[in-house]
């Protein structure tokens, strides 16, 4: 019979960081209960990235753990409920960020290369939303990188996200790129000094622009989120 790790076993917090190691911080034991814990944690994260992408309607799942542990820029915060499956523990919610090199455009079609701190999967169960669990993790994400919503791209935003940051974060709108993300007009305003150093008026046609490519498919279209 296959033996699993209690969650609470794993994450000792409420809202857990990882990265490309699968070792959750505070974490302790011998080499082989690091291995067993981190082949449970994969399957747990699969299974997250797996429900995220039905949610989105996506035919590629974006967050794995796989992906996590070769792609050293990326961080998983996992939200946990330490009393649910009868004080076992269990993971209801994901965040993952990593930081993206971009060229963005702002208001006036000023172009902008940056390398800002992107919002790549946002998930929380289907059964735990609407509770305040999507703004308690992203709260912690925010204080956690020392940022704010203004400082921020998201991949492919849905209508769904656009409501969570104006809802709850005062966001009332996003510049959406043919990157397919998006930031807040304010965005330019956090970057002055990037700006001043790597910003002009692009010296070309018309046919280019923010809008003028084909946006690809969304990356975090249709994701669901508690308030």
């Amino acid at each position: 019979m296959e033996w699993s790790v209690p969650v609470n076993s794993m994450l000792k917090d409420e809202v857990n960081k990882l990265n490309y190691t699968l070792i959750p911080e505070g974490f302790k034991g011998d080499v082989r209960e690091v291995r067993l814990m981190q082949e449970c944690l994969s399957k747990l994260i699969d299974g997250l990235g797996e429900q995220s992408a039905d949610a989105q309607g996506l035919n590629k799942v974006i967050t794995t753990a796989e992906k996590l542990r070769n792609t050293a820029t990326h961080v998983l915060y996992l939200l946990k409920d330490a009393n649910a499956k009868d004080g076992s523990g269990d993971v209801i919610g994901m965040l993952k960020v990593g930081r993206k090199h971009l060229f963005l455009f702002d208001e006036h079609d000023q172009v902008c290369e940056v390398e800002p701190l992107c919002v790549l999967d946002f998930y929380v169960k289907r059964d735990r939303q609407r509770h305040g669990y999507g703004r308690l993790l992203f709260d912690h994400m925010l204080a956690d990188n020392e940022t704010s919503p203004f400082e921020i791209a998201i991949d492919g935003p849905s209508p769904k996200m656009e409501q969570f940051l104006a809802r709850n974060y005062g966001v009332d709108r996003l510049l959406h790129q043919n990157n397919n993300f998006a930031v807040a007009p304010q965005f330019f305003q956090h970057t002055n000094e990037l700006r001043s150093s790597l910003c002009s008026t692009p010296a070309v046609s018309a046919a280019v622009g923010r809008f003028a490519a084909p946006k690809p498919a969304s990356a975090i279209a249709n994701i669901l989120q508690g308030e």
